[in-house]
């Protein structure tokens, strides 16, 4: 049970890691050509279990394919269903030669190992790691609940070894120096065996986490091992890097780097001594095995994976929506995503929409109390750029006329996800500054005055939405706390000082025609006409699907609708709906009968709003 647990935790920390769909986990191999393949995942977790597929990236040609299916729904209520994958590895590095594993959760759950030939049945719960002897690649080991399964043929015909169960995991890694030897985590301690598991010694006694990873210099004596280490200063584990200078034998480890955050490492297979990690934002580079890192690049965002191009000065990296290629000159962006517009929703910005808030504070002992009320009126256009004028009013003693009234103009700039906050006068842009990263995580400083970091997410359940809660803090004086929810918008703000202090709370709010909490507190918000629909795009049902499937959407106004589908490479393959639809919600077939199993995405568009969601069909 303990393997299992630490399964589910493992996939439930790594799919919402961001709360819109990313890159994580970037892989690559050299085939015998000399081509790069790059290899990563596709994370949606806005699904309701999880959707974290693995796509295939052929750099020489520009040319992106879906690899493996790995993605989970609740299909009645009760439960998630669906494929888990954990590892996939490459015989010989052909990347059309794969085996992969994990397990299938369903009513009766079982392992996932396949082969790109066909599929191998185990008798096990589930497959956590595989790994392939460099010196003979027909020896396949397999680590599973049950022990160690070994494979002489190449991964069809597979062998229970007689290992020893008290292990915590018996297979991390298969030495690429040594294939007798096998590593393996017990107790939070690094072992080897060197008889298939029948027994272990321990090569280093400090802490290691069970999804820890080696990965070998090609000078074979120098092994790096990633993993997350117990810091028991902050009574944590945290990210770390141990470097053993004697081919991983005991008492040669030592702990070289620890970061408390995600780390991602690679080497260059082939130029022994050269060796990168990132945290954070930042990538170092090492050129002596680990003994000193110097800055090598720090990018916008957070990195989620690297790759190293063996012999070359080409490096592969991914943030959330871009993999990059990168030189000790240049940065290449070779594939990207558009930022999703749920992401919009942390501040949003439609025509129409009114916040109202209670505001107290004091100046030099002086005491006041107001409603503000923010009502976006206005889209002012100044060269190719878009302005959301809104209005903020104040209105004192609870007066239903503003004592004061006063323009403001923000902007959200499409590719950076930045929101700036303009000062104009007659149409012209006097100054600008940030006001918001809607891109922003846990850990990320914005660069405004004093500055602020985004100290944590959290459910929130304001006025009975459920939604996520951003809180963001001032790094120096004045003592400063914003929040946003998702969906909502600007939800609290505290300003404090030595002399004053003053705070803002979100008493009500009209969002995209809904009313949500309390508007009666300025006269005449709740006499708006507004529409009990608002646009949406729900998950079909079911998915994955054969050959039919249901799409439900619904629209808040009458106007033209389209709905289609496309397949991986975006290529339409069928419009389901493409008319003058009322205000109200719909449901329609598709049938994929005529169409191959694979990933397909359906696109609602209808006015202004576009929604794009992902489907599988599995015949």
């Amino acid at each position: 049970m303990k393997k299992i647990l630490v399964i589910f935790l493992l996939i439930n920390s790594f799919v919402f890691s961001q709360d819109y769909f990313h890159f994580e986990e970037l892989r690559g191999l050299e085939d015998s050509l000399g081509n790069t393949h790059l290899f990563y995942r596709e994370v949606y977790p806005t699904t309701s279990c999880w959707d974290q597929s693995i796509y295939h990236f052929n750099v020489s040609l520009m040319n992106d394919t879906f690899f493996i299916y790995d993605f989970g729904f609740n299909p009645e209520g009760w439960g998630c269903v669906g494929d888990a994958v954990f590892d996939y590895e490459f015989f010989n590095d052909d990347p059309s030669k794969y085996i992969y594993g994990g397990y299938n959760l369903n009513i009766d759950p079982a392992s996932i190992l396949i082969r790109y030939d066909g599929e191998i049945n185990l008798p096990s719960f589930e497959v956590r790691n595989i790994e392939i002897s460099r010196q003979n690649d027909s020896i396949v080991y397999v680590d599973v609940l049950q022990g160690i399964y070994k494979s002489t043929d190449g991964g069809y015909n597979f062998v229970l070894l007689d290992s020893i169960q008290t292990v915590d995991v018996s297979l991390v890694s298969l030495s690429k120096n040594d294939d007798s030897q096998i590593y393996g985590i017990d107790d939070h301690k690094l072992v080897r065996s060197e008889n298939d598991g029948n027994s272990y010694i321990i090569v280093d006694s400090s802490d290691w986490s069970e999804d820890a990873k080696l990965y070998y210099d090609s000078d074979q004596d120098h092994i790096y091992g990633v993993t997350h280490s117990y810091n028991y200063q902050k009574q944590s584990f945290t990210p770390a890097i141990f470097i053993s200078d004697d081919n991983g034998n005991p008492f040669t480890w030592e702990k070289r780097i620890e970061y408390p955050g995600k780390l991602y490492f690679t080497l260059d297979e082939k130029q022994p001594g050269e060796i990168y990690y990132s945290a954070g934002k930042r990538i170092f580079r090492s050129t002596d095995y680990g003994t000193t890192f110097t800055l090598y690049k720090e990018l916008e965002r957070n990195i989620t994976g690297l790759y190293k191009k063996s012999k070359s000065n080409i490096l592969y990296v991914s943030t959330p929506l871009i993999i990059y290629e990168i030189t000790p000159d240049t940065f290449n962006v070779i594939k990207e995503m558009q930022i999703p517009k749920e992401v919009f929703s942390w501040f949003p910005l439609g025509i129409g929409n009114k916040w109202i808030y209670n505001h107290y504070g004091n100046l030099e002992r002086s005491e006041f109390r107001w409603k503000t009320s923010w009502e976006v009126i206005e889209n002012k256009t100044i060269g190719n750029r878009v302005y959301k004028g809104i209005l903020v009013s104040e209105y004192h003693n609870n007066s239903p006329v503003p004592e004061k009234a006063e323009h403001q103009y923000f902007r959200t700039d499409s590719i950076s996800g930045i929101i700036y906050k303009a000062f104009m006068e007659s149409d012209t842009v006097t100054y600008k500054e940030v006001y918001m990263d809607l891109l922003a995580e846990v850990g990320d400083t914005i660069p405004v005055e004093n500055g602020l970091i985004l100290t944590y997410e959290s459910p929130s359940e304001l006025f009975s939405f459920n939604s996520t809660k951003r809180e963001f803090r001032g790094v120096i004086t004045p003592y400063r706390i914003l929040e946003f929810v998702k969906g909502l918008g600007f939800s609290f703000g505290l300003t404090e000082d030595l002399l004053s202090f003053s705070t803002d709370s979100l008493k009500g709010c009209f969002i995209d025609g809904v009313v949500y909490g309390d508007t009666s507190l300025i006269t005449g918000v709740n006499d708006k006409p507004y529409s009990v629909f608002n646009y949406k795009l729900e998950q079909n049902y079911p998915n994955p699907f054969n050959p039919t499937t249901n799409i439900r959407f619904q629209i808040p106004e009458s106007g033209m609708v389209t709905l289609k589908v496309y397949n991986i490479l975006g290529k339409e393959v069928a419009t389901l709906v493409k008319e003058e639809r009322s205000a109200g919600s719909y449901e329609v077939e598709f049938d994929a009968s005529s169409l191959p199993s694979g990933v397909y995405f359906y696109q609602l568009k209808a006015g202004s709003f576009i929604k794009t969601n992902k489907m599988i069909l599995l015949k």
